[in-house]
This record gives structure tokens, sequence and C-alpha cells, in this order.
């Protein structure tokens, strides 16, 4: 009897229907129905799941029965069994139980049963994916009432300057670079066309009393401070008395690249014995204290190098042989290279796992200097280099250029990848806040959370960056837009205090006191130590011409920030109430913060304007009349 997988092949090919359209149609993940047509996945879990697809593929009876059975379940028609699995007894009845010859499963954690090591080739790289955490969803930045004063056109003309946005937007913004994205799809990566052999993520197998080998006591171990890649002797299955040292020439390429990447820390080692399971493996990492274990076997048909990671998913490279006399070739030139890239790219996600970061990059850096073939794994190391640059270096417009560059190549190798296009949207905007020349970077920024939007209009982050894009540019319409987006936000997440704060900026700057009234009190209620709260509020009633209801607000701002970034929207109100030689002292400390956390943003900051007004105030002249507080509200 045909296995599940091989009958499923049969009849999505007859159809003549993708699995993403299969997918779609019956509200089965892509990945699972990838997993099931290439035998990764034995049988399915839900029954209900193989209906649905039997209907989409217009199955008759017998047919949807037949799939019924591969998968372990029992058909609509009970007269089908004698039929389709032959007389009792017969061998063929244990295909219905997932009992093929030569299969080894292992429950995952999701109850169904996975075969590893069967990936065909080329077909494979379908989930040859970034880890989940690959979409690093960029929390939106924080802007303050700083914001309501730094239009983003080069065109107009400021008064005043407010650092916070830039702070908040650019700093913020980015260091949540590394959280978890919660809305990644498997459907976001559909399969590449490229025909070399790639990674094959899948989940770690849970490993069970019968299946946990006993590891034999060895010197082999992890000494303190030691980073130890166990490599374990290939297994072969060749019918010739050939055997190859695989392990060897994988530690020799392995070694190159550690030595290269300079990490003195991290050393190779080969395992006396072969790994066959991934149970196995896991006992061997927890008895040498190592971080990778690298394992697989060979024979006539194929290569399969395996990787697995204490913290990490397993990986396994498979490359398909074409003859017997083509297999010292591949193990000689083919595995050391594609197994090298792959357990580098392992390393860099077990190193990234438990926050050593700079390691991380280097051994990124190091398999995508490789050139790796696959296109996949290629955009994934470039997503990744893009990731960890601005962490490591600093959020510097030269740290956020490099990002920008490799999210760029990744796209080239992808473009379908929401997660990269969003985090390339964030960076331009991280990145336009800290130039001079804002506009090109905000136009960019806009461009890719449009189409990031298009395709998830329900999600926030991208709204609540994208209405600060608008709010930033400031053209013609750009102030109606931004105020869309917060108002979708806020329908959205009626809860989440950003919204409302957002657009309570953009109620500054149109005048509109009672809306931003309203939403600051909002903010305040659900977000009650919310700090730049009291600073809009503070601008609000500032530029608005009431000093008095204006300064309580500005004197928390600025109790609650030591930097003197909050100290000019208080000198504002103080010079209205006449206090000028405070207003002057505060603008001092104002510019000296500037001069301090960005000297070269100094003109964009209008320092030379700020010198104007602490010239006016020490001769006891009030700067800020009512047109000139117009301009700073309306920005």
């Amino acid at each position: 009897m045909p296995t599940f997988g091989e009958l499923l092949n049969q009849y999505i090919e007859r159809a003549g229907i993708t699995d993403a359209e299969l997918a779609r149609s019956t509200g089965v993940q892509r990945q699972t129905i990838f997993r099931w047509k290439e035998g990764l996945t034995a049988r399915p879990r839900y029954r209900e799941d193989v209906l649905r697809i039997a209907a989409k593929l217009r199955l008759s009876p017998a047919e949807r029965d037949a799939l019924l059975l591969a998968g372990g379940f029992s058909p609509e028609d009970p007269t089908a069994v004698a039929v389709l699995l032959g007389t009792p007894g017969d061998d063929s009845a244990a295909g219905a139980k997932g009992e093929r010859h030569g299969a080894s499963h292992a429950p995952d954690d999701d109850g169904e049963i996975r075969i590893r090591g069967e990936g065909r080739g080329a077909d494979a790289e379908r989930e040859m994916l970034p880890s989940e955490d690959a979409w690093s969803v960029q929390q939106p930045a924080m802007v303050d009432a700083s914001s309501a004063s730094i239009p983003a056109s080069q065109r107009r003309t400021r008064l005043i300057e407010r650092p916070q946005l830039m702070l908040s937007v650019a700093i913020v913004l980015m260091l949540a670079v590394a959280l978890v994205g919660t809305w990644l799809l498997p459907t976001l990566f559909p399969p590449s066309p490229t025909a070399t052999p790639i990674a094959v993520l899948s989940p770690t197998s849970a490993p069970t009393a019968t299946s946990l080998p006993t590891v034999t006591p060895t010197a082999i171990v992890a000494q303190p401070g030691e980073q130890l890649i166990v490599i374990a002797p290939f297994v072969g299955y060749t019918s010739s008395d050939l055997r190859f040292n695989v392990a060897g020439r994988i530690r020799e390429a392995i070694e190159e690249e550690l030595q290269r990447a300079d990490l003195g820390d991290v050393h190779t080692v080969i395992w006396p014995e072969p790994i066959t399971e991934p149970a196995q493996a896991d006992a061997v990492l927890s008895a040498a204290g190592a971080v990778l274990a690298i394992w697989g076997e060979y024979d006539a048909g194929r290569v399969r190098a395996s990787v697995t990671a204490p913290t990490l998913d397993d990986t396994y490279w498979v490359n398909p042989v074409d003859a017997p006399s083509a297999l010292p070739l591949v193990i000689n030139q083919e595995v050391p290279r594609d197994a090298r890239i792959f357990a580098l790219y392992t390393l860099g996600s077990y190193f990234r796992s438990v926050d050593q970061l700079a390691k991380a990059l280097a051994v990124f850096e190091r398999a995508l200097a490789q050139s790796p073939t696959d296109a996949t794994m290629r955009a994934s190391l470039h997503f990744y280099v893009g990731l960890l640059t601005p962490q490591l270096q600093g959020y510097t417009p030269q740290a956020l250029t490099r990002t920008i560059e490799h999210y760029s190549a990744a796209l080239t190798l992808q473009p379908t990848w929401e997660n990269v296009r969003y985090n390339r949207g964030t960076t331009y905007l991280g990145r336009a806040l800290l130039s001079l020349d804002e506009r090109a970077d905000l136009d960019a920024a806009i461009a890719d959370l449009n189409i990031v939007i298009e395709r998830r209009p329900t999600r926030v982050d991208p709204l609540v960056n994208r209405g600060i894009a608008y709010y930033q540019r400031n053209d013609d319409g750009d102030l109606a837009r931004a105020r869309a987006d917060f108002d979708r936000v806020v329908a959205l997440q009626p809860q989440d205090y950003r919204g409302y704060y957002h657009r309570a900026l953009v109620e500054i700057r149109s005048g509109d006191k009672e809306g931003w009234q309203a939403d600051l009190a909002q903010v305040q209620a659900l977000a009650p130590t919310y700090a730049p709260a009291n600073n809009a509020l503070c601008w609000g009633y500032g530029t608005a011409g009431e000093p008095e209801k204006a300064l309580p607000y500005c004197d928390a701002a600025v109790a609650a920030d030591a930097s003197g970034a909050s100290l000019d929207s208080r000198a504002i109100t103080l010079a209205q109430l006449g206090r000028y030689a405070e207003a002057a002292a505060d603008l001092r400390k104002y510019l000296d913060w500037v001069r301090s956390a960005y000297p070269a943003l100094y003109p964009k900051y209008r320092g030379p304007q700020v010198e104007g007004w602490i010239e006016l105030l020490e001769l006891n002249e009030n700067p800020f009349t009512p047109e000139v507080l117009t301009a700073l509200r309306q920005g």
C-alpha cells in the first residue's frame, strides 16, 4: 500500500493545485502539507484535515478512503477495508498504522509522527527558513512631545528642535529589534526554485524512556569557558568496503572558519562513536557539555549531515548522490563546504539564543562569507547579520546603513519575507531621525511599511511606525495620513496607550486641543508611569499659550529625565511666565545635552536659533511670541 505522502503527491499532481492553494482552502498549514508530501511527517494528526483535503482534491470515495487508511484513520466506507488493506495478516496493513519499514520516527510536541532525514534535495528547501524569532518585530518608537516641534521636511523653518523623538524612536525602536515576533506565519515563506542541497529545520523530538541512549563516560568534556562542538563519525551504508572520514573533513573545514572568525574558545572534537538518532545526540551534548553535535550517515544514494544544539531545533542537510561512484566527490568537496555552512548557521543561532551576540555575529558573517549557493540560507544569514550589527556597533547612521544593505540583500533573494521588509522600514525610519537630510529615508520607510500593511492590515506595529514616518515627513496630507493610522491603532487595540499618545501629537500639531487633552488623559489612565505623556502635556499647553497649566507637567517631565533633553519644553513655559533667567538656564543645559548626545545634529536641533533665544532672554525679552508658538506647534 502506498504511503500517505505518496498518495497525497499523486492526488495533488493530478489536481494541478499548489500547496499554497491547498493550504488556504483547507486550513492546513503549507508547512504541514509539505512535510506530509516529503514523508517528513508519517501521518496526519487530525482525520478532519484528510477529509477536507480529499474534498478539495475531488477524490472518489475509494481514493478518499485509501488516503484515510494510509494516514492511519478508519475509512468512511467500512466495506472498503478488505479491498484497501488486503486480507488480515497482510503486511500492507502496517502502512495504516504508520509502521513504515526503515523509518525512524519519534513523537513531536504536536503529537505528529515526524520521519527524519527523508528530505528530497531541492524540495527540502521549503523547510529552510529563519527560525520563528527571525520575525523580530521592532516595537514602534515611543515619541514624545518633542516630536511636535521636529518637522521632517527640510523645506520648513524650525524654531526649536525636540531631541526626545530621535532618542525614543531611534533607540527604543531599534533596541526592540530582538523581540520575538508573534505573527510570523509559515506561509510567508514560499519555496525557492533553487536546486542546491539545503538545510532543513525540524523540531527536536522528545526522547522517550526507551530511545534515550546511555552515553559511555568519556574524557571528552568541555572545559570551563570553552564552547565545544562534537563531531561524530558518520555511519556508512555503502555496498562497497569504502569508508570515508566524513567527520574529519567536516572538522577540518569548521576549524578553519573558527580560526578566521577568531573564536579561540570554540573547539571541535571527534566523538569516539557514531550518533544515529536525535535522542542520542541530545545525550552526547549533555554528557560532553557541548554546544553542537554534528552527526549523520551516507550510503550509495545520499549523504545527510545533522546538527543538534541544546537550545535549538535540529537542522539537517541532505545531498542525493547520483551514483555510488559520485560518493567520494560529494564527501570530499560538497559535504565539508555545505555542512560547515549549516554548522556555522546553527552555531550562530545558538550564540544568539544564549545572548552571546558578538560571537553570533562573527559566526554568521563567516557563514555568509562562504557564499552559500542556497538562496534561502543566504537570505537568512543576511537577515541575522543586519539584525545584530546595530546591537553591537551602536545605533549610528553607519551601522544602520549596513543593516539596510543586508536587509535589502535578503529581500532581493526572498522578496516575500515580510519580517525583513518590516525591519528594513523601521531601520530607514531610525536612520532618518539620525540624519540631517531625512526625506529619502522617510519615503523609503513609508514604502516598505505600505507593503507590509497591505499584506497584514490588522497588525498594529507597522501602522504605528508608518504614522510616525508620516508625522515626521509632514508633507501636504501627511498629518491626515498619520491620524488615520493612529485611529486604526486605537480601533484595533483600544487598551494600547501608544495609539492615543501618537494621535495626541498629531492633534497638538493640528490644533485639536480637546482631542489631545482627551487622548493624553487616556494615556495616563492606561500607562500611569509613562513619563513622555507629561512632556506632551507640557508641550501642548505651553505652545497653546497656557503656561500656568503647562508648568506642573513640565516639572514632572524634567524630574523624570535626567539627561536634559526635556528642558527646552519647560523653557518655553518659563519664558511666558516671565522667569527669563530660569528659561535661559534650561536652554543652556538643553544645548549641552545636544552637543554631548548628537553633536553632528546640532543644526537639526536648531542650536543657533536656541542660542538666539538665550540672548533675548538675557535681555529680559520673551522670544516666544504668539506667532512663534503657533509655528512651533505646527512644526
